[in-house]
């Protein structure tokens, strides 16, 4: 994010609902005060709806047993079952990834002595895809594979980060278009960017209540735990001070 904002400073090509101070403000250049730099504040938002194209699977392996060979081939033999089910449904295998391995073993209580029971095996699986017709199969095959259950089934936004940070540049680009109508209004024009702030420059109050920081948020439509498509509405604001200057002269003179 922080990358972003440091970006944006740089390429000010950018359009509005933005909040500003009604008037520019001057700072002295020196205690003489005989030149001023003027500046404007504004902050920009923006946000769009977007559906769920990302589907994330967690599978789990359970194997309980006497002898822990036999529970270690058990398990290969599980994984070599699905990765031929997910790659007879058009899934590359590569993309399973495989966590949270154990291997534990069960202790009895016989009259207050610890006696081995059993070796416990578990084995974490996820794969992702974006195919719902895929999603559907998958389910179906799962049922002829012993020892795997499923754990979750997750739907989610694609490639999130690179549209947050679509929905700041986004979101600069309308405080910098409403900022150059203002100046215009007193015949300045913008100079260029003094800073970008994820929260209010100077401590006016915010527009969008419950702002999250990093400049940039996603909020879910649908109630946790729904397991199926859903549409999340993605949103950013920026709060921008710019550099003024009059429209018919340098800078400074």
């Amino acid at each position: 994010m922080k990358f972003l904002i440091a970006f944006i400073s740089l390429c000010i090509t950018i359009t509005a609902i933005v909040y500003i101070k009604q008037n520019p403000k001057s700072i002295p250049l020196s205690e003489e005060g005989k030149q001023a730099i003027q500046y404007i504040d504004v902050s920009g938002y923006h946000s769009e709806m977007f559906s769920s194209d990302e589907i994330l699977w967690e599978l789990q392996i359970s194997l309980i047993g006497k002898e822990k060979e036999e529970l270690l081939a058990k398990k290969n033999e599980r994984i070599k079952e699905l990765n031929s089910l997910v790659s007879s449904i058009g899934i590359d295998p590569s993309v399973l990834s495989f966590e949270n391995y154990t291997l534990r073993k069960q202790w009895n209580w016989d009259h207050g002595k610890k006696t081995f029971s059993n070796y416990q095996l578990t084995q974490t699986i996820k794969i992702q895809f974006h195919s719902e017709e895929k999603s559907d199969l998958l389910s179906e095959g799962l049922i002829q594979i012993n020892d795997i259950e499923i754990v979750n089934v997750q739907y989610e936004i694609g490639e999130k980060e690179d549209k947050l940070n679509k929905m700041a540049a986004k979101a600069f680009e309308k405080a910098k278009d409403k900022a150059e109508a203002l100046a215009k209004t007193s015949n300045k024009r913008i100079a260029s960017v003094i800073s970008i702030s994820e929260s209010p420059i100077s401590g006016e109050s915010m527009i969008l209540e419950g702002f999250l920081g990093g400049g940039s948020r996603a909020l879910k439509s649908s109630m946790p735990g729904t397991n199926g498509p859903t549409k999340a509405k993605l949103e950013s604001q920026l709060f921008v001070r710019f550099l003024l200057k009059d429209d018919n002269k340098k800078l400074f003179d």
